[in-house]
């Protein structure tokens, strides 16, 4: 075989092995989506399995958690939202937990998005929204978040073991 067909025989390999490694980091992600007011609002993100661990009680105050696996879990949203008293432009946004204390957390929504890994975001949030901390009456192994119309406000859940974050907002008219 020369050179030139073992090369492209190689590079074909590589690009293979790329193409199944991309498609199986993809293949545990989801979306989950709602229409309220009319509008639409969708999470796309990673589900990491559980495996026995409890790593959101064992999360540190003050950490921040990139939520979800490998791309940063990112919200698409058709309207501005309001965030408690800030007013979130409509697009698209990557979001990180933040712990900030036994059993409270924020959602916070960050302009930069396409975030592969967990570097940790140390400034630049636009909005951060409270999110209780409850226990569910079923176990998720894998993360789980949902986003629902809830009389017309918006309402998001993340879910992971029996830990259940939530939170509400608002779409703005």
């Amino acid at each position: 075989m020369n050179t030139k067909r073992l090369s492209s025989v190689v590079l074909l390999l590589c690009l293979s092995v790329v193409a199944c490694a991309q498609g199986a980091m993809q293949s545990d992600r989801t979306t989950t989506e709602a229409t309220i007011k009319g509008k639409r609002v969708a999470v796309t993100y990673g589900r990491p399995s559980l495996k026995g661990r409890d790593l959101l009680g064992k999360a540190p105050v003050g950490q921040v958690w990139r939520v979800g696996r490998n791309n940063a879990t990112e919200i698409e949203t058709a309207a501005d939202l309001k965030i408690g008293s800030t007013v979130l432009k409509a697009g698209k946004y990557s979001l990180w937990a933040k712990k900030v204390s036994d059993n409270q957390w924020t959602l916070n929504f960050h302009p930069k998005t396409g975030i592969w890994g967990a570097p940790e975001l140390k400034e630049g949030y636009v909005a951060e929204l409270p999110l209780a901390l409850s226990q569910a009456s079923d176990s998720a192994e894998m993360l789980t978040i949902t986003v629902a119309d809830n009389k017309g406000k918006g309402n998001i859940k993340i879910q992971w073991g029996t830990a259940l974050l939530s939170g509400d907002f608002d779409v703005a008219n």
